[in-house]
């Protein structure tokens, strides 16, 4: 039989009978892993550890190990009659031959065909940043666990993004209200991370996104404008504040690189630093030679988005030659060409996907998985260094952690296989590190829904924004229809519709659509599926927040389905005294039902983030619980008009929306 091995690796060749497992004896193995790494061995294939260094090789039965293979993280896994043995080219490549060796030994049973495999990544990093300043600041145990999770897909970098959710002594008033990341947290990460061959490495965002800091009454006057957003890249004291937070934050770290970010310095050069008249990717430029020497001034190497420097490749050149560039962009574009900029000028780069897993109930996973195939095809092209998987959590971290595992595990086997990966495949892989069967099919029935126009839509979805927007007069009801040619994941759009730049915004949009009872009908269909599966799964937090995410989607709809049967209603002659109660009745289920998905919300939360600042969701249910309140005390009113044989509004012109539309989403 063919055993399915994922990643697939990148040679195998097969020689006549088989290896008896069972008869082999305890085997001998040079590099004290984790103890996760032989959770699917027999008894008597758990290793006996070797005192002696520098050796990484496995040896079970009547054998002796070969060479390693020259590739670092790279192995050779030999079973042949007389037993089996890994040699690998260093403990990270001993971790994954065993990885292989387990996944074979879990199809096969007791014999095993006798094969020799070969394999290495094709990138040498595979790194994840995940967000924890957008609202949701992750528990040390579920940091701790994400790690092994991590380990297990192989990755073997790992980085949190920190804005203003560190607990600085220095300056306590930058996480005040944050439940923040704390130094005793960094260390006990570290040492984890250590043990499973993971580099954490630091993140601080050093120049824009930066507004939870500049908004604090001590730090105003390093703001670049009234944006609040950038530091002011011409001022002493930004440095100075730079400098003081690097100076407790980065010693923490055994790794020689800190991510400093600098994207999307929106305002840079349009405030303060104006009057000066100079460009503002000049000012970019040196901003970032100052930071490098402050970080260099602790031993630290800087990386950084690359999405302002690409633009001005004329600068590359003139930058420090010990700094490393991350190529990102999160849309399913079917060519980037970027990476072949930073490969043009020989620099140390690695590719930056997107996880797709923010401002949205669910990730918008087709799009995540056409991301990652092309920039990261285009990266082994151009000879990207590796590769850092971003997971944001913008506008309060209200999406779910547990659905994103998909995208994790499909971006690190294709950073370590070279190439785009089955599906089938994946979502059998995905099931074994997760320990959850089924887990994939409830991802790919719940994705199905972003697969329908007009329901993606460019680094946000219309499925939250319907779950929350005004209720008679939100966007998903009253909202232009979408038009004919609009197709999911496509990021032109038919002719005569353009793109919207709203409130707040520095990113042009898709317009929000309405979303029309057939598509409606759609979700309906997909969450009931989806809700099924995810409730035949064993109990877990993942279970837990798949249920959530399933009985989010059908809310949204059912909303939807009674703004119109209530707008409807109020447009006919014969609406009656109990017409109005029915609809007021109706009112208090939904209402009960969003309490009930909020406190379905908070539980997700809580099982994986500190309470932090949650708030920042628990305020957009507010807002529709508000909302739909108003609406059945509305209709009372109105129903108590038509009582008194007076004229009823029968077209909303009294309605009263204070103002509300939907959330954040740019």
């Amino acid at each position: 039989m063919e055993y399915q091995l994922f990643p697939p690796v990148k040679s195998i060749a097969h020689y006549p009978g088989v290896c008896n497992v069972k008869a082999l004896g305890n085997p001998r193995c040079s590099a004290a892993l984790a103890d996760f790494m032989f959770a699917s061995l027999p008894q008597n294939l758990q290793p006996q550890y070797q005192a002696k260094q520098g050796v990484f090789c496995y040896e079970a039965g009547q054998v002796t190990a070969g060479a390693a293979p020259m590739h670092k993280q790279g192995y050779v896994l030999h079973i042949g009659q007389e037993g089996i043995w890994i040699c690998a080219a260093d403990a990270a490549g001993l971790q994954y031959g065993l990885d292989t060796l387990q996944q074979i030994l879990t199809q096969a049973g007791e014999e095993v065909m006798c094969m020799e495999i070969v394999d290495y990544p094709s990138m040498e990093y595979r790194g994840l940043m995940l967000d924890v300043s957008r609202g949701k600041v992750y528990t040390r145990a579920y940091l701790l666990e994400l790690a092994e999770m991590l380990s297990k897909m192989r990755y073997n970098v790992l980085q949190l993004y920190i804005e203003h959710t560190f607990d600085f002594q220095k300056h306590p008033e930058i996480c005040e209200g944050s439940d923040p990341i704390t130094a005793a947290d960094i260390l006990a990460l570290q040492q984890r991370c250590k043990e499973l061959g993971i580099e954490l490495q630091a993140n601080l965002q050093c120049l824009g996104h930066c507004r939870r800091i500049l908004t604090r009454k001590e730090h105003m006057h390093l703001s670049e404008s009234e944006m609040f957003w950038s530091l002011c890249t011409t001022s002493q004291d930004a440095l100075n504040l730079i400098d003081d937070m690097f100076s407790e934050y980065l010693p923490l770290f055994e790794s020689q690189w800190v991510n400093i970010c600098f994207d999307e310095p929106y305002d840079i050069g349009k405030g303060k630093s104006a009057p000066l008249g100079k460009d503002g990717s000049v000012l970019y430029v040196e901003f970032l030679n100052k930071v490098h020497d402050l970080a260099a001034k602790y031993g630290k190497k800087i990386m950084f988005f690359g999405d302002v420097i690409v633009r001005h490749p004329e600068y590359l050149p003139t930058l420090p030659k010990d700094v490393r560039y991350l190529d990102w962009c999160y849309d399913p574009k079917p060519y980037f060409g970027t990476p072949a900029v930073f490969d043009r000028y020989h620099l140390d780069y690695w590719v930056s996907p997107g996880s797709g897993n923010w401002n949205t109930l669910f990730p918008r996973l087709d799009g995540c998985l056409a991301n990652v195939n092309q920039l990261l095809k285009e990266g082994f092209a151009a000879n990207a260094g590796g590769m850092l998987f971003t997971d944001w959590n913008d506008h309060g971290g209200y999406t779910q952690t547990g659905a994103g595992y998909y995208g994790y595990g499909y971006a690190a086997a294709v950073a370590w296989a070279g190439e785009a990966q089955d599906r089938e495949k994946a979502d059998a892989y995905l099931d074994r590190i997760l320990d959850l069967p089924g887990y994939s099919q409830v991802i790919q029935t719940l994705a199905k829904i972003y697969q329908i126009p007009p329901i993606w839509s460019k680094n946000r979805s219309q499925c939250v924004m319907a779950l929350f927007d005004e209720p008679i007069f939100g966007q998903a009801i009253r909202g232009p229809e979408p038009p004919a040619g609009l197709k999911a994941y496509d990021l032109t759009l038919p002719e005569g519709v353009q793109t919207v730049l709203e409130r707040h915004s520095q990113h042009p949009l898709r317009p929000y659509f309405s979303i029309p009872e057939a598509v409606c009908t759609q979700i309906a269909d997909l969450a009931l599926q989806g809700k099924k599966l995810a409730a035949n799964l064993p109990l877990s937090p993942i279970r837990d927040q798949l249920l959530y995410q399933a009985n989010a989607f059908l809310l949204m709809t059912d909303k939807l389905a009674l703004s119109r049967k209530i707008i409807a209603r109020f447009e006919t002659e014969d609406l009656t005294v109990e017409d109005m109660v029915l609809l007021e009745e109706e009112l208090r289920v939904l209402i009960q039902r969003y309490v009930h998905l909020q406190l379905d919300y908070i539980k997700t939360w809580m099982q994986v983030a500190r309470v932090s600042e949650i708030d920042i969701s628990l305020t957009y249910f507010a807002h529709i619980i508000e909302r739909l309140d108003y609406l059945r005390d509305w209709i009372s009113l109105q129903r108590e008009d038509l009582c008194a044989g007076k004229e009823i509004c029968r077209d909303f012109s009294n309605y009263q929306t204070a103002g509300y539309g939907t959330l954040p989403t740019y």
